[in-house]
């Protein structure tokens, strides 16, 4: 079972459309939390993971997922931080974890 709980929301603008309706954009990012059944040593423990979730108008557009990233909840914390500082987007999510930490 996947649990989700969100961490940050960073609203990036607020600009106006062609219509005149202003168009926010919302960068929203939570912390999974799951537990390990796939190997013998590990099953029971939990694994913490990060998604980034882009919304424009309160309309989810966009959405990127890594679970199980790593078995500590702060760690898993300090880097959804430094995510959510730098306003990373669910596109970059993968490039941006490689460059972290080389997954």
């Amino acid at each position: 079972m996947l649990n989700r709980s969100l961490e940050k929301r960073i609203e990036l603008s607020n600009n106006e459309d062609l219509q005149g309706r202003k168009n926010s954009i919302e960068l929203e990012y939570y912390l999974l939390e799951s537990t390990l059944s796939d190997s013998e040593e590990l099953t029971g423990k939990k694994a913490y993971g990060i998604e980034i979730v882009k919304k424009v108008s309160d309309t989810d557009i966009e959405s990127k997922m890594v679970k199980n990233l790593l078995c500590c909840r702060e760690s898993t914390r300090k880097i959804l931080d430094k995510l959510a500082d730098n306003t990373v987007t669910p596109v970059g999510l993968p490039f941006i974890l490689d460059d972290m930490i080389g997954i």
